[in-house]
């Protein structure tokens, strides 16, 4: 049964003026270049929202619920951590034009976020939804982990937990999908499977490559280079990626039977691990 109380009602924990950018140490992470690359990456992607939503917006025509939803909390969060996320970048790396070369990756990204990619029902298109906020949540809780400066941890950890709530509406989207259009488990795996290829591709490079082209002029940034933005990431996520939070989400939408699910969980994050830090 859907949740009756989904995370949509809730009020909106935290805002962008608690974050306390005059206290960062910024001896502790000025000269990281892998976070500085990371962070200014992540603040592209979330900053794009408004394009995001408008898609989806589109899509649910007609679903009065998620419309609300989308409008008054998916999309003003999303932009928040945008705004959060350049703040801190602009803080730390001042010097950084955040806004040429956000301007840069919008025009390159854009082409890869047309409504007509979405998937062809919406049960399913919330099946893909949940699959993004899982990497997404498992991505800022993994940095949240490891971050050398605490206040982009508390910073982090508000975008993880945000990440969770959107997870959990769509996935209560999807229950209510579910029961109108009943999509096979293999429909829904195939989505699971699709979206986990997707994850990390054409928004990270395209983002890394415009941060470090503003960052770096007139140096290359070549795939080689973000193979190696993938090893880093491989190596954060080695002993701190939450890899059993990430496996539960990401295999909830299959509705598996209860036995099924609990022998299959411990041989689906042992996978994950290896997958994701070989």
């Amino acid at each position: 049964m859907p949740d009756p109380h989904p995370a949509f009602v809730a009020p909106h924990p935290w805002l962008i003026e608690q974050i306390a950018f005059d206290r960062i140490a910024h001896e502790r992470i000025a000269r990281e270049e892998t976070w500085f690359h990371v962070l200014a990456a992540a603040s592209f992607v979330e900053s794009l929202a408004d394009l995001y939503t408008h898609n989806l917006l589109d899509y649910m025509e007609g679903d009065a619920e998620a419309s609300q939803w989308l409008r008054e909390r998916w999309e003003p969060e999303e932009l928040q951590h945008g705004r959060a996320l350049r703040r801190y970048v602009e803080t730390v790396w001042p010097a950084f034009d955040w806004q040429a070369a956000f301007d840069g990756f919008c025009m390159d990204y854009r082409p890869y976020c047309k409504a007509e990619l979405l998937e062809p029902t919406r049960a399913l298109e919330m099946v893909a939804r949940c699959v993004v906020e899982t990497g997404t949540s498992g991505l800022y809780g993994l940095l949240q982990q490891i971050s050398p400066e605490p206040v982009l941890a508390t910073l982090v950890g508000h975008i993880r937990n945000d990440e969770v709530g959107h997870y959990k509406y769509f996935y209560h989207a999807f229950l209510r999908y579910r029961e109108r259009e009943r999509p096979s488990r293999w429909q829904v795996a195939r989505v699971i499977r699709q979206r986990l290829g997707e994850i990390g591709q054409e928004d990270a490079y395209l983002a890394l490559k415009n941060a470090h082209a503003v960052r770096h002029p007139g140096q290359t940034f070549s795939p080689r280079d973000f193979q190696r933005f993938q090893h880093t990431a491989g190596h954060w996520a080695r002993a701190h990626y939450p890899y059993e939070m990430t496996v539960k989400m990401l295999v909830k939408p299959l509705r598996l039977p209860g036995l099924v699910n609990r022998m299959a969980l411990p041989l689906l994050v042992r996978h994950a691990r290896r997958v994701v830090a070989p």
